[in-house]
């Protein structure tokens, strides 16, 4: 599974939330150093009950609209009302570049994947294209109010120092 605390957190974000609770639409933009973000995952961490989540990904310009999962698959546009600590992330691994697998036997390619993929995550090499700063909402500095109705813009200017 590619991001299993994700799923994890999101299944239990949808145990949480109300089914009968009304979203309030979220939407804003993602710069660092006044420049767009694209393809920067954003995600509001209810401050009262850290199991409330709603996320999204930027677009080519940066903006988002924050979704949130509710009754097992169904991802709904908006967040709860409340108070929210925001992490916003963009990174990819790092490291030599992938190798072409399509002339390798079976088990080379085995050898290779395993080699790819073990060791810790914080073991691995990431460009950063967001700060690693903003990569915990805990420790983000970023928070959101989310009003109990209507739609709220939420831009989030980085700095890179």
């Amino acid at each position: 599974m590619k991001y299993p605390f994700f799923t994890f957190v999101c299944v239990v974000s949808m145990l949480c939330l109300g089914c009968g609770e009304k979203l309030t639409r979220v939407t804003g933009k993602v710069t660092v150093d006044g420049q767009e973000i694209a393809g920067a995952t954003v995600t509001f961490i209810a401050a009262e009950n850290a199991s409330i989540i709603a996320s999204c990904v930027t677009d080519a310009e940066g903006v988002y609209s924050l979704q949130t999962l509710r009754g097992g698959a169904t991802m709904l546009q908006g967040a709860a009302q409340g108070s929210y600590a925001v992490s916003v992330v963009k990174k990819e691994e790092g490291g030599p570049p992938k190798q072409d697998t399509s002339t390798m036997t079976i088990e080379e390619k085995m050898r290779y994947e395993m080699s790819r993929t073990s060791g810790s995550m914080y073991n691995r090499e990431f460009i950063y294209h967001v700060p690693r700063k903003y990569e915990v909402a805990a420790y983000s500095g970023l928070t959101a109010e989310v009003p109990a109705s209507g739609t709220v813009v939420h831009n989030f200017e980085l700095d890179s120092r």
